[in-house]
């Protein structure tokens, strides 16, 4: 199996070199790249196309949010994770309305990061339940409108998805891989992948993120 390979984002090289230091002994993983900024990152990802993007978000020249915005609109199979030293309820917001795959503080485990790393590869959304009801709750606390940011919740593109594509959602917006589903269903993880793109597809959601709040406000997460 070839190394997931990871671009490594943030202002401080000393932070870039504790990521790395982190990730270099995994052969799963390989740091194609550093970038010290938002501009620079969507250079190396146009450059590189790396699989997952590890994001810091207060940059100079252009913040972690918008680069990532940005670079799911340009590269939309590209993961980017969220990495950062605030443990905010506005910034998890920001970060599902950019279409982050996962989010994490920077005192993360070497473990936990691995296996973060592992799963938004894999086309998981690894944002913890609980992140993602603060978010979610920060979306109705808004004076903006939510609708402005998330799929369109009409009855109409809910009831256009099929059963299997119900559980499929579901078992998305509890955080799980294509490979999980698949063996959770017992279907092939290539057969996962077509449902979730129709699931994005039928509820106009910019991607994965956005179609696991979908599931959440729609009541599959118990």
């Amino acid at each position: 199996m070839e190394p997931i390979t990871v671009l490594i984002v943030d202002d401080h090289t000393v932070a870039r070199e504790g990521l790395r230091a982190m990730l270099e002994t995994d052969p799963q993983v390989r740091v194609v790249a550093e970038a010290a900024d938002g501009l620079e990152a969507l250079e190396r990802v146009a450059e590189l196309r790396p699989a997952v993007v590890l994001m810091d978000v207060r940059m100079p020249r252009m913040d972690g949010l918008e680069a990532t915005r940005r670079m799911k609109a340009e590269h939309p199979t590209t993961a980017v994770i969220i990495m950062t030293s605030y443990d905010d309820d506005a910034l998890v917001v920001a970060a599902v309305r950019a279409a982050a795959a996962g989010y994490l503080l920077k005192d993360v485990s070497r473990d936990l990061l691995r296996h973060t790393i592992g799963a938004v590869a894999s086309g998981g959304v690894l944002i913890k339940d609980s992140l993602l009801r603060k978010a979610i709750s920060g979306f109705f606390h808004t004076a903006q409108s939510p609708e402005a940011d998330l799929p369109d919740l009409r009855a109409a593109a809910v009831e256009d998805l099929t059963e299997r594509e119900r559980e499929v959602l579901r078992l998305l917006a509890e955080g799980l891989t294509n490979k999980e589903i698949g063996d959770t269903l017992a279907l092939a993880e290539v057969t996962v992948k077509k449902h979730v793109q129709s699931i994005i597809a039928k509820l106009g959601a910019s991607g994965r993120t956005h179609a696991a709040i979908t599931g959440m406000r729609m009541g599959l997460l118990k």
